[in-house]
């Protein structure tokens, strides 16, 4: 029988879907309610600072040190203003139209995550000061201990005003990336919060949301309905390999549990894409089979859908490109070729980067994209482009990064004073009026990374515990 596994990604930014978008063989988790859209006259009463200016121009021809800091300037600038004053959250969207604007009042444990260390990184920055970073990260803390859980386990998704959950849904995945966001934090911080964000990673426990006969994680925790998903997530090179990471760090699940993640699916599930090829190894005693799908002479291990987000987004945290020169690394190289060529040569397009972002053409669409020859299913195309793709690319080829930053900068609309836009569809040059926390997020961590010698990934891995498993990464070798 087939097992069903959970596929990326998340819908976290249609108004509060729950944990996954895709599942293969079977039906998703219970979907989250609606998250509240405040009315205009409540927006600047709780953010910080909104609405922006619409439209901002930068010149793509700058330097390019100058260019990526003018970038990561205007990015900071979602993250300085459109956070709750008083809960200190950060809120999952916002639309900034012509003739209108719109903010979601509600925010998911993955962009508190994401938050946490941008704050730090904006401190890295020299935008902020270590006092406010402090203020801010102690507004966040204070949220966090308010929140409704299930067994210490926060849901997926709050309201940023009264806190209330929506959904009653633990997600493996979110609470990995709010783990993270803690221990970056707490590397920047120790004494300040060290002893609270020490309490809230105990806290986080994933054994609860781990399923021994398969060795795999389940995608979350119905709390409403009182039973845990009927699907895992069980690929490798899909974006919940970094809460496996710090699952098995923290010794809420075994290791084992990293070698029992599909690098291919297996070559009997003949609906996907290619038959993988490879060979079976054994990591600390484990059996892997080691497949790989090929793109021309190109050889790869896939994700599920072909985005840059499955592959590139753990790399914000976990050092793959130098700890994992032969396996998640060298995977990372090869598929940020294929999507480069895939869009600029198979194409024609006149940037690249597929991943899921906001649908250009609609007010609060959103979807999946990618590149269908990189995943097991795959996502299409559909000439839409998100920047966050190429930010994430800077971790692994920072000149092909740069240069196709250039070329997006040059798209009339794509640029505000909160940095880019979410999205373009390339065909018709339709620019998507949207900002996500989530895609604004990655985007900053990068930039902060590129520009600050890796400071966010080396916070990550000094915490003893991160370091303490890194022959997970080093060890195996993909092709």
């Amino acid at each position: 029988m087939r097992q069903k596994i959970f596929l990326l990604r998340r819908s976290l930014l249609i108004p509060c879907l729950a944990a996954a978008a895709m599942v293969a063989g079977g039906a998703g988790p219970a979907r989250a309610s609606e998250g509240q859209y405040l009315p205009e006259k409540d927006q600047q009463a709780r953010l910080i600072r909104f609405p922006p200016a619409q439209h901002k121009k930068i010149d793509s021809a700058l330097p390019e040190k100058k260019f990526l800091l003018q970038i990561a300037s205007d990015t900071w600038g979602y993250f300085r203003d459109v956070t709750d004053r008083e809960t200190g959250l950060p809120l999952d969207n916002v639309v900034i139209g012509s003739t209108y604007t719109k903010v979601g009042s509600f925010t998911s444990t993955t962009n508190i995550g994401l938050y946490l260390m941008c704050v730090v990184s904006a401190v890295d920055f020299g935008f902020i000061s270590s006092t406010e970073a402090v203020h801010r990260l102690r507004l966040v803390m204070e949220s966090l201990n308010k929140l409704e859980t299930w067994e210490n386990q926060p849901y997926n998704f709050y309201d940023t005003i009264d806190l209330t959950n929506s959904g009653k849904y633990v997600s493996s995945v979110d609470n990995g990336w709010l783990a993270a966001g803690l221990i970056v934090a707490r590397q920047a911080y120790p004494d300040e919060f060290g002893a609270e964000m020490d309490m809230w990673l105990d806290r986080l426990d994933f054994s609860k949301l781990y399923d021994p006969r398969n060795a795999q994680l389940f995608g979350g925790y119905d709390a409403g309905h009182g039973k845990h998903s009927e699907n895992h997530y069980g690929l490798l090179c899909t974006e919940p390999r970094l809460t496996s990471y710090i699952a098995i760090a923290k010794g809420d699940v075994p290791r084992e549990h990293w070698f029992r993640l599909f690098r291919t699916l297996p070559k009997d599930w003949d609906w996907q894409n290619q038959t993988p090829r490879g060979v079976e190894r054994k990591y600390s005693g484990w059996p892997v089979f080691n497949g790989h799908y090929r793109y021309g002479r190109i050889q790869f291990v896939p994700s599920w859908g072909g985005s840059m987000f499955e592959f590139l987004m753990p790399t914000l945290v976990l050092d793959e490109q130098r700890l994992a020169p032969e396996g998640l690394g060298l995977n990372n190289q090869r598929i940020l070729s294929v999507q480069i060529h895939y869009a600029l040569m198979r194409k024609r397009y006149p940037v690249w980067g597929m991943s899921p972002c906001a649908i250009p053409e609609e007010t609060l669409g959103y979807r999946e994209y990618g590149v269908t020859a990189l995943g097991s299913k795959g996502y299409e195309d559909d000439g839409v482009v998100t920047p966050h793709a190429t930010f994430l690319a800077l971790a692994v080829d920072p000149a092909q990064a740069v240069k196709n930053l250039r070329r997006l900068a040059k798209i009339p609309g794509i640029y505000g004073e909160f940095g880019f836009y979410d999205s373009v569809n390339v065909r018709t040059g339709q620019v998507s009026p949207r900002l996500l926390c989530l895609d604004q997020g990655m985007s900053f961590i990068a930039l902060a990374n590129y520009l600050n010698d890796g400071a966010v990934r080396k916070r990550f891995h000094s915490y003893p515990p991160i370091q303490e498993q890194e022959d997970l990464l080093t060890v195996e070798k993909f092709f």
